[in-house]
């Protein structure tokens, strides 16, 4: 055989490696773009939850500023509440002597009005 013939045979066998080789290398290329499109994907998604952890974060903070300022308002509420709870019961003490007072006074009246029918008699 002559060293034509062995060279033709190496040839195509080469062509085959090179194309074999070529994809290969392409299937890698896809790979590496997908990797990186999965990688800005995933940036993408973390920098998404950071915002909303900050977000919530923020909102936890204002709810807790909005406990605290309720809390307070009930303070104030229920110290208006023993006030006014005070003022009823001296309110309610007022009219209890006013109303025995009153029936003083109705006797005294009753008293003062029979001794002038006893008068006029």
């Amino acid at each position: 055989m002559s060293t034509l013939a062995v060279e033709e045979t190496q040839i195509p066998l080469a062509a085959d490696d090179f194309n074999a080789l070529e994809q290969r290398v392409l299937r890698l290329i896809e790979l590496v773009r997908s990797e990186r499109d999965a990688r800005a994907a995933a940036e993408a998604r973390i920098q998404s939850l950071e915002a909303s952890v900050r977000s919530l974060e923020e909102s936890g903070l204002n709810a807790e500023q909005r406990v605290i300022s309720l809390e307070e308002r009930l303070e104030q509420a229920n110290g208006k509440i023993a006030q006014l709870t005070d003022e009823g019961a001296q309110s309610a003490a007022q009219l209890g002597s006013l109303e025995k007072e009153r029936e003083t006074v109705r006797t005294r009246v009753e008293k003062l009005l029979k001794q002038l029918d006893a008068i006029q008699v």
